[in-house]
């Protein structure tokens, strides 16, 4: 980690600064405790300017400015340390920042949805998002070592200091044992050792706990009005708070504070407050015995009990931070760990195709045999499935819920590998092909498409990353695709964001309350002045949201129209309208060219009629496979499900 850092432009010599600065504040407390030595002089000298009436100015005026400077320069130096520690934290934080992202971008999906890896690249956030974990350790190891030089360099000025006092070093180890007993009273509490585990079984608070998140989410805005649920919401939380009584109001760390401080009697609580006055004590029974030693001993007893008290806080800082390291050590080991996870899907070794010509005319695809299940599946998915689509077929799967139809999509863009049975494209086994180079030579639509948090140009143009900013592009792929005529209507257009990922931050009360003063709340001018949206999302139909996922499908099938060979379309119009649906249809195959075309549907019509190919699929297995006149004739599951459709358009 440190050989990295270094190599950060600009971070080696504010590293070495921050550094010497650490250790310069850490020596400081030895200055200034070397200072305070002199009041024992002074204490002295207070009693010889009461017997002579003379006063050495010089000697005061040293002690006095000894503590004024230690105290100016630590001013001065942790205000030079936090400026540099801003620029050192900003630099390795965005270095470990493009590390992480590199991390999760390039897993594969088998790889990403494991349980696992997830956990594990959760460890690589830190806890603060000021901060990076990086930045914590260096942060840490500058720490421990810093609070051992301030330990040793304290202990040893006061050795110093107190060797030569009557009965100091007892008086510091009364004041250590005291310190540390209320110390350690503290951390038992707070800190108690063991590996332990937490859960809750009581069905009311889980409820409760539930219902508070069902009434607060806006996803479940829609089904509490439109269901009339609010009153029995209402009740039902009512009657929980009932059931529970006082422990509704816990949570998590209040059940652990609880336990935590319900017993605090123990040796060292009961210790406690004895050691705290045995000093006092000691100081008393010495003053009897040597009365002319009152003002040394005055200055020694409260130079020992500060001291002490801030060295035990130190030493206990240290201890507790110690064993952080391990902790610290392992979350930078998975830092590195996470860049390194390799994928569930192997890559090939082959380059597809071999000559770029032949994507022109489409793709042959070939399963042979192929069953498939799920990571963490019982059940088969796809189960001794086998067909073949010829170059330039335009296939069309047909099939109920859940038959299978978009696993054979997914199989075929490598998002996962058959568990038996083998795939070919182009004759060739699909395991040895380069995934980037079967990738860039397919076109994907999924039935559970999603939009990236970005603006909706963005979200088409990343359809073909080699132009995506080619605005050229973008357009015409949106009027393909039925969305920019509604996009144009949008009062930012192809930069809106359908959710922003920063989202805008307000002083003061929410809108729309009011202030002490009876005026109502109003950030509408600040808004207009600072350009800012009054919500942070824009809503869209669910046509509309599919009509820009289309847009950014066509985006790559027409930006590397002679490289893309295979477009595969899941449920393409299960959000549209008819007409919307119709002229999609039309669309694409008036584009296809003699690319190779496959689509999954539950419902038939437009398209079947048209394909060379059809799969009739039920319970992950292709019942029938034909073109639509061939089904019809054979009257089998295809022709009973066409004909239960069309009855609906029948006289």
């Amino acid at each position: 980690m440190l050989k990295d850092i270094v190599t950060i432009p600009s971070c080696l010599p504010l590293l070495v600064s921050y550094l010497i600065l650490e250790f310069a504040v850490a020596l400081v407390p030895a200055v200034s405790l070397w200072c305070v030595q002199f009041l024992m002089v002074v204490r002295v000298e207070v009693q010889t300017a009461v017997d002579k009436r003379t006063v050495d100015t010089r000697l005061l005026s040293q002690v006095a400015l000894g503590r004024f400077g230690c105290a100016v320069v630590t001013r001065l130096v942790l205000f030079v340390k936090f400026r540099i520690m801003t620029p050192l934290n900003t630099r390795i934080k965005l270095f470990y920042s493009q590390h992480v992202f590199r991390a999760n971008v390039r897993l594969d999906v088998p790889t990403f949805d494991d349980g696992a890896v997830q956990r594990q690249l959760e460890e690589t956030s830190p806890q603060n998002s000021r901060s990076s974990i990086a930045w914590d350790t260096v942060v840490l190891a500058a720490r421990i070592s810093s609070t051992f030089l301030r330990l040793f360099s304290e202990v040893t000025v006061l050795v110093t200091v107190l060797h030569e006092q009557r009965d100091g070093l007892l008086m510091a180890a009364l004041c250590f044992a005291q310190s540390a007993a209320a110390w350690m009273s503290v951390r038992k509490t707070m800190h108690p050792g063991g590996v332990w585990a937490a859960t809750t079984k009581n069905d009311d608070y889980i409820k409760m706990q539930g219902l508070k998140q069902l009434v607060t989410a806006p996803e479940h805005r829609k089904e509490i009005v439109a269901g009339g649920l609010w009153e029995y919401c209402v009740s039902l939380y009512h009657s929980c708070l009932e059931k529970l009584g006082d422990s509704a109001a816990m949570d998590f760390y209040d059940a652990l504070h609880h336990f935590r401080t319900s017993d605090r009697l123990s040796i060292s609580s009961f210790l406690h407050e004895p050691l705290k006055e045995a000093p006092h004590i000691l100081f008393t029974l010495r003053a009897v015995q040597y009365p002319a030693s009152i003002p040394v001993s005055i200055t020694s007893l409260h130079l020992v009990m500060n001291t002490t008290q801030t060295f035990i806080y130190g030493l206990f800082s240290l201890l507790d931070e110690t064993r952080s390291v391990a902790d610290q050590l392992s979350r930078i080991r998975n830092i590195y760990e996470v860049g390194n996870i390799p994928n569930k899907i192997a890559d090939g070794k082959e380059p597809y195709p071999e000559n770029q010509q032949t994507l022109t005319m489409g793709m042959a695809i070939e399963f042979r045999n192929v069953s498939f299940k799920y990571p963490g599946s019982e059940g088969y998915a796809l189960h001794n499935v086998s067909f073949k689509i010829e170059r330039g077929q335009l296939c069309v799967i047909v099939g109920s819920n859940g038959s299978g139809k978009s696993t054979i999509l997914k199989l075929i863009a490598r998002l996962y590998d058959p568990c038996e049975g083998e795939i070919l494209i182009d004759d060739r086994d699909i395991r040895t092909l380069k995934l980037a180079d079967l990738r860039r030579a397919t076109s994907v639509l999924f039935q559970d498409y999603t939009h990236f948090p970005l603006s909706i140009k963005d979200n088409i143009g990343l359809g073909d990353p080699d132009n995506a900013n080619d605005e050229d592009m973008i357009m015409r792929a949106a009027t393909l695709g039925g969305a920019k005529e509604f996009i144009d209507k949008l009062p930012e257009g192809f930069n809106t964001y359908l959710e922003r990922p920063v989202r805008d931050y307000y002083s003061g009360l929410p809108e729309g309350t009011k202030t002490l003063f009876g005026r109502p709340v109003d950030y509408s001018s600040v808004r207009t002045f600072g350009n800012i949206s009054s919500s942070g999302s824009i809503g869209l139909s669910g046509g509309q949201m599919q009509r820009i996922a289309l847009s950014r499908t066509f985006m790559r099938s027409l930006a590397s129209e002679s490289k893309v060979g295979l477009l595969l379309f899941d449920e393409p119009s299960a959000s549209l309208d008819p007409t919307a649906e119709h002229d999609l249809f039309e669309r694409l195959r008036q584009l296809r060219g003699n690319k190779t075309m496959i689509f999954s549907s539950h419902r038939f019509g437009n398209l079947t009629r048209h394909a060379d190919l059809i799969l009739y699929m039920n319970d992950s297995v292709v019942v029938e496979e034909g073109t639509h006149d061939g089904l019809i004739k054979k009257n089998g599951e295809y022709a009973r499900i066409w004909m239960l459709q069309a009855q609906a358009f029948l006289p």
